[in-house]
């Protein structure tokens, strides 16, 4: 029941006047709930490989990496993001390193999740253990922990880069630090809780795929820290998703974000009314509560890279999927 009152429009913007005045706030002054839904910011996007791949190789001849312009890195835009990021939870960037390059050492408080892409020669170190990246191996940055980059091949190398660093500067806790010197000191092989080899992720995906196929993902498998068997950070999971030939997906609805790297293999992908037909290399996002189902019509497997922001709304209980056939 509505509580009268017999103030005047008037007199009522004079008392919220006073209250911003007094540094204080009355929403029930305005018209609509009292927590009024946001819609997201992420759209359903999909980025083709043969646009991006000119545009990398082209950017060697604007930017060498060095103290102050650190990383050579094209990041996925989505347009509805304003901070041109790739979703408003996670950054996607493309990294790309000429024979004999270094990206120089720093730290930072986001975390940073390598996807190698393609080139011999390329590697990380990460609190002193160099991980060498081959095409498909993982490699974990944790935040704050001091990382460089190189190639010590002969032909170029390029990866992709994953990082929560929206989420870090939403709680405004982002930090940068410069190592003292171009490179830190490699001192020992990388440990299993930061270096994932693709032989043995693309094995245990091999193996889950003898199992009954899931309605929704067909084969799921998730990058998991050994020692715990969590996903690999608080805010962000990591997975390899097989596609097997002739497969379609029951469409669903989940309210996490999903940024997707087609490894190999052709597709298709429908988000709510959007169809995108990927290829190796391509990239697309699923938004948060957008119906998306996939399918493989193809007589090819096709394996599909993607990282999500399920593990932070699981911690805070948000996380949802439901049908949506």
């Amino acid at each position: 029941m509505a509580v009268q009152t017999t103030r005047t429009v008037e007199e009522l913007e004079a008392y919220c006047a006073r209250l911003r005045a007094a540094g204080l706030d009355a929403p029930w002054s305005r018209p609509g709930p009292l927590i009024p839904p946001k819609p997201t910011a992420t759209q359903a996007r999909h980025w083709r490989w043969r646009d991006i791949e000119p545009l990398l190789f082209e950017s060697s001849e604007y930017l060498s990496p060095h103290r102050g312009a650190e990383r050579r890195v094209l990041r996925l835009h989505n347009p509805g993001v304003p901070e041109r990021t790739v979703a408003h939870s996670l950054v996607l960037a493309i990294q790309y390193l000429l024979p004999g390059e270094v990206a120089p050492a720093h730290r930072h408080s986001p975390t940073a999740i390598r996807f190698m892409l393609h080139g011999e020669g390329a590697f990380t170190t990460v609190d002193g253990q160099k991980c060498a990246m081959k095409p498909g191996d993982l490699v974990l940055t944790p935040g704050m922990a001091w990382h460089d980059h190189g190639n010590e091949g002969g032909k170029p190398v390029y990866w992709m880069d994953i990082l929560d660093w929206q989420i870090v500067r939403f709680l405004e806790n982002l930090t940068f630090e410069p190592y003292p010197d171009e490179q830190q000191p490699a001192l020992r092989s990388p440990g299993r809780d930061i270096y994932f080899p693709w032989t043995d992720a693309y094995a245990a995906l091999l193996k889950r795929a003898e199992q009954a196929p899931d309605p929704f993902d067909d084969v799921l498998l998730e990058y998991v820290d050994p020692a715990s068997g969590s996903s690999l950070r608080p805010t962000v999971a990591c997975y390899l998703q097989l596609l097997r030939p002739g497969s379609r997906t029951r469409a669903h609805r989940e309210t996490s974000t999903a940024v997707y790297r087609v490894v190999r293999g052709r597709g298709t992908t429908t988000v709510d009314d959007q169809t995108f037909e990927w290829e190796p290399g391509d990239f697309f996002v699923i938004p948060p509560r957008a119906r998306h189902a996939h399918a493989n019509l193809g007589t090819e497997p096709a394996v599909l890279f993607t990282a999500q922001d399920v593990p932070l709304l699981k911690l805070l209980r948000l996380y949802r999927m439901e049908p949506a056939d």
